[in-house]
């Protein structure tokens, strides 16, 4: 039989075996799921979506902090919901391609997203802008059935397209040394001023707000000896925090659909990995701790999902380090990126302690589509994760297909500049993504 997804791709190869805990929580759950199957509800087909992606989070990186129980969030979703690894593109891509990909269920010569920095007019290249997609993203297609919707900080959404709801681009975190701000960071434009308050600068971020992530009574001595470590810290948990807030307010707004994007665990991956293995320097635990920081804001959104909400979450791709060429060379950037992501879903529709054994970031949105009650279109490059879903409502709702999404005629462009694209450059720089 042959194996090929849409788009002539093959399937991941099979997902190796968690480590004993999980496992054994799926067990358990499955069991009791079992001797309740006849007295169960029908589930209901879901009529809101919270979706969180969380870049770089890798279940092989968790493992340790969920056997310890400092992450109770994670760990009901694994004992409440579908769990499993999640393919990323291959040959490795940067995450600006990737998210696109989540954010469409097609691939990238489809989307037209090519990474962080594109080629434009005098030789100079400027990042990326969300007026180069080419193809609907799932905010887009909803909206088109109707649904509100909120996206909040999703890589490569600037300037903010008209959506019907809210856009908050992922430029909201930035602004020049003059104090001049990007045009179009929100739709409505007025949507701005609404949640100007609830923006955070690393300017505002102090000691006492990143004392859980970051060792700030750690001795001087002890730390790098042009300590940028803090400054890098407060830089991207002002940003989190910021798409944590905004998302929290906006959801109060009664939209159906809220996505929403976090950069932390990526960014420190990338900052403090050559610590995690020193156990007596004052860094090593700022991965661990961040990770127990993103834990306790899945736990508040997961306090808004009721039985008619789907509680998404996934990641682009996982983490392992720096890799090595032939010749021992070091190589960073997208090479510390591990080949699996997370994926996970919980809702009355989903199967209680599943395991999700083949899944890629394409089937995303497929999914979503399919758990709210529309077809997948087949040009999508994606298909649909069934084995998250519960036998009743597979079989009470059968996978539905239409053509295509990609009616009336998108105006891709070219990329558009901004007066912080140099803070863009530089963050950039920081990550090892260029040089």
């Amino acid at each position: 039989m042959d194996d090929r997804k849409p788009g002539g791709r093959r399937r991941p190869v099979a997902i190796r075996t968690w480590r004993a805990a999980a496992a054994l929580a799926v067990v358990v759950a499955s069991a009791a799921l079992a001797l309740s199957a006849s007295c169960a509800r029908k589930p209901i087909t879901p009529t809101k979506v919270i979706f969180l992606g969380i870049d770089a989070a890798d279940w092989g990186l968790m493992q340790p902090l969920l056997e310890e129980g400092k992450l109770p969030n994670f760990s009901r979703l694994v004992a409440e919901g579908a769990t499993g690894k999640l393919a990323t593109l291959q040959p490795l891509q940067k995450s600006p391609v990737i998210w696109t990909s989540i954010g469409t269920g097609v691939l990238p010569d489809k989307h037209g997203i090519g990474g962080f920095l594109a080629p434009a007019r005098g030789g100079e290249e400027v990042p990326f802008t969300g007026n180069v997609r080419r193809a609907k993203a799932i905010w887009n297609i909803l909206g088109e059935k109707g649904l509100r919707v909120a996206v909040v900080g999703w890589m490569v959404t600037w300037p903010a397209e008209e959506v019907n709801g809210y856009m908050v681009s992922d430029y909201i975190q930035y602004e020049n040394e003059k104090g001049i701000k990007p045009e179009r960071q929100t739709y409505p434009e007025s949507l701005f001023d609404e949640i100007d308050h609830l923006r955070l600068t690393e300017a505002q971020v102090g000691d006492a707000d990143i004392a859980a992530i970051y060792p700030v009574s750690a001795p001087a001595d002890k730390l790098s000896p042009d300590d940028w470590h803090k400054g890098y810290v407060k830089m991207v948990y002002a940003t989190d925090e910021t798409f944590r807030r905004v998302a929290l307010h906006l959801r109060r707004e009664g939209v159906e659909f809220l996505a929403v994007y976090f950069n932390g665990v990526d960014s420190l991956c990338h900052g403090f990995w050559d610590f995690r293995d020193k156990p007596d320097h004052p860094l090593s635990g700022v991965i661990d701790d961040y990770y127990v920081w993103i834990d306790g804001v899945l736990g508040e959104f997961m306090k808004l999902v009721d039985r008619e909400t789907l509680l998404v979450v996934c990641s682009d791709h996982g983490f392992r380090g720096p890799g090595r060429t032939a010749d021992g060379a070091l190589m960073l950037g997208i090479y510390m990126h591990g080949d699996y992501g997370i994926v996970g879903l919980m809702g009355d529709s989903v199967r209680k302690g599943a395991r999700i054994l083949d899944a890629d970031v394409l089937d995303i949105t497929p999914t979503v589509l399919y758990s709210l009650g529309y077809p997948v279109a087949k040009d999508m490059d994606g298909t649909v994760i069934t084995d998250a879903f519960t036998d009743d409502y597979l079989r009470s709702n059968p996978v539905a297909f239409v053509p295509t999404y990609e009616t009336g005629e998108r105006q891709a462009g070219a990329p558009v500049s901004s007066p912080v694209d140099d803070k863009v450059r530089a963050k950039l720089k920081a990550l090892g993504y260029i040089q």
